[in-house]
């Protein structure tokens, strides 16, 4: 969102829209935007609890230390940490005038950004379209818990691209409360652009305990997901992770007599589990499966850090 383009009239109406997050333009290369500071919209989604993050727009100059902490400087200010900073890479507007950062210094200056933000004691993330991910594949650049949100409309990001955490699907979209020629609209596929400020990993929870998302768990350590159903047939869950992971014991938990702990089996993304991508998994069964059941149990496990779950039920 940036305020020279979007205007909000209702935050209320924006929340009851079903928007799930928010991300703000609080700066442009060496200093704040031109079209105005981002205060007002973070104060905004703030007021209405959702949670709102900032994001930088890439120039030429100055280096990426410096745009980093031009952003972050915003972040602090506005407390916009309801969503990790995100770097904005992509070129300016033909006809602008400003000179860009070469396609073969992208990746460099990405990873000298992000690992800026990280030393800051933030979680970094990463946003570029579909063609550019695919040159510069930010999720093979190193840099630990990289958050990255891929522009393609009309589709899903390409396989090649790599692993993704959010799609941006369309430029042309509207929300009730905003008005604007047209609003980018976006899925997350995943929990992990939510808190901009490192945490600690959480081991694996109480059998108790009920959740519609799982946090990070750490490196080879077992965790487990609750997830409500509420009588839905299918249950999509994605993750964002650096290595493979391993699902076991995809379990349902409920009253319904003879039913309660039976496993589902059938575990599906394009065929198989695709190590390379985030998901999302149909865990899919018999309607009669999931009638009436209160939630599964994922109990899964990763050679690298799990970086959240989120899910989709229908």
């Amino acid at each position: 969102m940036y305020r020279k383009f979007q205007t909000v009239t209702s935050w209320p109406a924006v929340k009851r829209a079903g928007v799930t997050f928010v991300y703000v333009k609080l700066s442009d290369g060496g200093s704040t935007p031109g079209g105005g500071r981002g205060d007002a919209e973070v104060a905004g989604a703030r007021s209405v609890g959702i949670p709102v993050g900032g994001y930088h727009f890439v120039q030429a100059n100055p280096g990426p230390a410096a745009q980093a902490d031009i952003l972050l400087g915003e972040v602090r200010r506005l407390d916009a940490t309801g969503c990790v900073p995100m770097l904005d890479l992509e070129d300016n507007p033909a006809g602008s005038g400003l000179p860009n950062i070469p396609d073969s210094q992208k990746a460099a200056f990405g990873k000298a950004f992000c690992n800026r933000v990280a030393a800051q004691g933030f979680r970094p993330g990463v946003y570029l379209n579909n063609a550019l991910a695919k040159l510069l594949r930010p999720d093979n650049w190193g840099v630990p818990g990289l958050v990255i949100w891929i522009a393609r409309y009309g589709a899903n990001p390409d396989a090649a691209a790599g692993r993704y955490d959010i799609h941006q699907y369309s430029s042309s979209g509207s929300i009730p409360g905003i008005t604007a020629a047209g609003l980018d609209l976006d899925e997350s596929y995943t929990a992990a652009h939510l808190g901009a400020r490192a945490t600690t990993p959480v081991t694996e929870e109480d059998e108790d305990m009920s959740s519609d998302s799982g946090e990070a768990t750490a490196a080879g350590q077992w965790g487990k997901l609750h997830i409500p159903v509420n009588g839905g047939r299918y249950l999509r869950l994605a993750s964002s992770y650096d290595q493979p992971i391993t699902i076991d014991g995809i379990s349902l938990v409920g009253d319904t007599p003879g039913k309660a702990g039976r496993d589902v089996t059938t575990v599906q993304a394009g065929g198989k589990v695709d190590a390379d991508r985030p998901g999302p998994w149909d865990l899919a069964g018999a309607s009669a499966d999931y009638a009436n059941k209160s939630h599964v149990v994922v109990r899964y496990q990763c050679a690298g850090p799990v970086k959240g779950w989120v899910n989709n039920r229908g």
